[in-house]
C-alpha cells in the first residue's frame, strides 16, 4: 500500500513538472485561447479573464499612444539611453502612432459595424431563453464568425505593429547596453492583475512548483490542494454537459490529489517525514513537566511521617 502512495504522488507530481517545462519551452499562449471558449455556467466569469478577448484595448488609439509612450520612457531608463538615443526613441513613438491613427481611420467603417455587433451580442446574452434554444446557439456562432472575421484582419495588422515597435525601440540600443540590461518588453495594453496574460506568466512555474514538492514529498498537503483547485478551476471552465473541451483527465487528477492530501503522502518516503522526525528529534520537554524519580516525585518528609505515625 505505501508504495503505491509513493508511486501515485510521484507520478502526478512529475505529470506537473512535465507540464511547467514544457509551458516554459513553448511560449504560445495556453490559458486564453481554453478560457475564451469556456462553457457552462461560469462561461462569461472564465471569458471576462481574457486579455483583451474583443480586442477593444488593441482598436483603442488613445490607451495605445499612452501605453507606448510610457514604454518609451521605461526604455530610456531601462538602456540608458543618452540624448541622441532618446531623441530616436520619442521620434519613433510618434511615427508608430502616425501609423496606427492612419490604420485605424482606414478601418473606420469596420470598427464601427464591429461595435455595433458586440453591443447586439451583450444585449443578445441578457436574454436568457436564447442560451437555452438550440437553434439561437447555431444562430448565434454565426454572427460571431462574422464578428471575427471583422475583428481578426485589424487586430493582426495591430498586434504586428506593437512587435515592430518593440523590435526598433530594442534597436535604439547599443551592443553594450544590450548585453547588459537585456531585451525590453513592450506589454499589453489594458493587462490587470488575474487575467490570462498573468496566467501564462505564472502558471508555469506554479506547475513546476507543485511538481517538485509532490516528486519529493514536501509540503504535500499544501501542494496536493493548491494543485486540486487550480484543477477545480479548468474543470469548472468546461462545465460538463455543455459541449465543453474534455477535462475528464483533469478531474480524475484532481481527486487524486485531494487523496493524496487525506493520506498525507510526503509522510511515505518524503521530506515530510523526515521535517516530523527532525522536530520530535529537537523538541524540548515542557519546563513544568517533572523528571521521573526526582525528588519532586517523592513525597514530602511531613507526609511519609504522618503515614508512619
Amino acid at each position: 500500500m505505501v508504495a503505491a502512495i509513493v508511486a501515485l504522488r510521484v507520478g502526478v507530481g512529475i505529470h506537473f513538472y512535465m507540464e511547467g517545462t514544457t509551458k516554459l519551452k513553448d511560449k504560445k499562449p495556453f490559458s486564453g485561447p481554453f478560457f475564451a471558449n469556456a462553457k457552462g455556467p461560469l462561461a462569461e466569469a472564465f471569458r471576462g479573464r481574457v486579455w483583451d478577448i474583443d480586442g477593444t484595448w488593441r482598436m483603442n488609439s488613445k490607451a495605445t499612444e499612452a501605453h507606448w509612450k510610457n514604454y518609451e520612457e521605461k526604455a530610456a531608463s531601462h538602456f540608458g539611453f543618452d540624448d541622441k538615443q532618446k531623441k530616436k526613441a520619442e521620434t519613433l513613438v510618434k511615427n508608430y502612432s502616425k501609423r496606427m491613427n492612419s490604420y485605424l481611420g482606414s478601418k473606420r467603417d469596420e470598427i464601427d459595424e464591429y461595435y455595433k455587433q458586440l453591443d447586439r451580442r451583450d444585449a443578445d446574452r441578457n436574454v436568457a431563453y436564447r442560451q437555452a434554444m438550440t437553434s439561437m446557439q447555431a444562430h448565434d456562432a454565426r454572427i460571431e464568425s462574422d464578428r471575427n472575421a471583422l475583428k481578426m484582419p485589424i487586430l493582426t495588422f495591430v498586434d504586428k505593429v506593437w512587435i515592430d515597435l518593440q523590435n526598433d525601440m530594442n534597436a535604439i540600443a547599443t551592443d553594450k547596453q544590450m548585453l547588459r540590461h537585456g531585451v525590453l518588453k513592450i506589454g499589453k495594453v489594458g493587462q490587470r492583475f488575474g487575467d490570462t496574460e498573468f496566467m501564462d506568466a505564472v502558471v508555469p512555474y506554479f506547475d513546476l512548483i507543485i511538481g517538485l514538492c509532490l516528486i519529493t514529498g514536501l509540503f504535500t498537503r499544501v501542494a496536493a490542494i493548491a494543485g486540486a483547485i487550480f484543477l477545480a478551476g479548468v474543470c469548472a471552465s468546461q462545465w460538463p454537459g455543455y459541449g465543453g473541451a474534455p477535462i475528464f483527465n483533469q478531474f480524475v487528477e484532481m481527486l487524486t490529489l485531494l487523496a493524496l492530501a487525506a493520506l498525507g503522502a510526503g509522510q511515505f518516503c518524503g521530506l515530510d517525514y523526515v521535517i516530523t522526525g527532525l522536530r520530535r528529534m529537537t523538541r524540548k520537554p515542557a519546563a513544568n513537566t517533572p523528571a521521573k524519580n526526582s525528588a519532586a516525585s517523592r513525597p514530602a518528609p511531613a507526609l511519609a511521617s504522618a503515614k508512619g505515625a
